[in-house]
Order: structure tokens, then sequence, then C-alpha cells
């Protein structure tokens, strides 16, 4: 009974986190929602599996991620992801939902058009990457694992990413230091 009841409390801590993620990487939302239970269907069948498990976050999302390529693989004709190369890099879609970040709705709708803007300017791969450093908040070596690259290429990319947007866009600095602490990490 105690094991369930873990597991279930882990599913509701990382459900919302793990779907988001899944999205933002291209795949619809049945997909990614299928490939969520399967990750946890996993977890709970692998009996001692929890207990090795150091980052339970970082594990459920490169468990995701590896299933929603299986999944691409499995079933190219039906997915809408033509972009995923055979090294697996897949592109990177965010959209940034700014509903509770701001009250007023006319700063709410500038700033939203102003951070896409920013993120539009990077690529797929750098604003997979800014996504999880600032809005995930792991740390280089957890998204050098989950991008399958190095520390020094993962630290060079997230420099590469914030070095651009500074030069294009000088607010992006402001914008930062204004969100909730998960942006800060």
């Amino acid at each position: 009974m105690k094991k369930e009841k873990d597991i279930a409390s882990i599913y509701n801590l990382y459900v919302d986190d793990l779907f988001t993620y899944g999205c933002y990487l291209g795949f619809e939302r049945e997909t990614v929602k299928d490939a969520i239970h399967d990750v946890f269907v996993k977890v709970t069948t692998d009996t001692g599996k929890l207990v090795d498990i150091t980052n339970m976050k970082f594990y459920l999302f490169r468990s995701l991620k590896n299933r929603l390529l299986d999944i691409h693989k499995n079933q190219k004709e039906h997915m809408k992801l033509e972009n995923i190369d055979s090294a697996g890099k897949i592109p990177f879609q965010m959209e940034v939902n700014m509903e509770e970040l701001l009250i007023e709705k006319e700063e709410q709708i500038k700033i939203k058009t102003e951070v896409e803007q920013l993120l539009g300017s990077l690529t797929d791969r750098q604003r997979e990457i800014i996504y999880l450093r600032y809005v995930q908040g792991y740390d280089y070596a957890q998204i050098a694992e989950l991008l399958q690259i190095s520390v020094h290429g993962c630290r060079k990319l997230v420099s590469k990413a914030i070095l651009s947007l500074r030069e294009k866009y000088a607010l992006f600095l402001l914008l930062l230091s204004s969100y909730p602490p998960c942006f800060n990490s």
C-alpha cells in the first residue's frame, strides 16, 4: 500500500511538468500522456527502482524523452515530427504561459510577445537548454546527460544562448529578474 501511495505522490508532483516538456518537444498531447503512463508503469513494475533513483524529476524527464523517441521510431508514419534526425535530436518548441506571472492583461500580452520573440531568435537546441536550465532548474550535468552532450558543451550552449539574447535584447535580463525563483536558478 505504501509503495502505491509513493508512486501516486510522485506522479501528482511531476505529471504537469512532464506533460509540458513532452508537448514542448513537439509530440501530440495524447502521445505524451501515453508515454508518461508508460514511464510510471515501468517504475511501478520494476521493484526496487525507486530506491536506486537519486533525482526522481531528472529520471522521469529522461525516461519520458526516451519513451517518446521510442514511440516515434516505432510509429513514424503516425507522428507529425519529421525533424527528428538519426541522432535523436528533436526540435524544441516552447510557448510561454504568462497568465500566472502577470496580473494586468496588457502587460501580459506585451511581455509574452517579447519573450516569444526572444526565444524565437534561438535555435531549437538553445530553446530546449534554456527551458531545462531556467524553467526546470536542472544543473549542467543533468542537462548534458539528457541532451547527450558534454557538460562543457552544455555550458557553452547556455552561454551562447544567453549571449545571443543579450546582444539582441537588452531587456532580457530585466525579464529574467522578474520571474519566480525557478526561472532564476
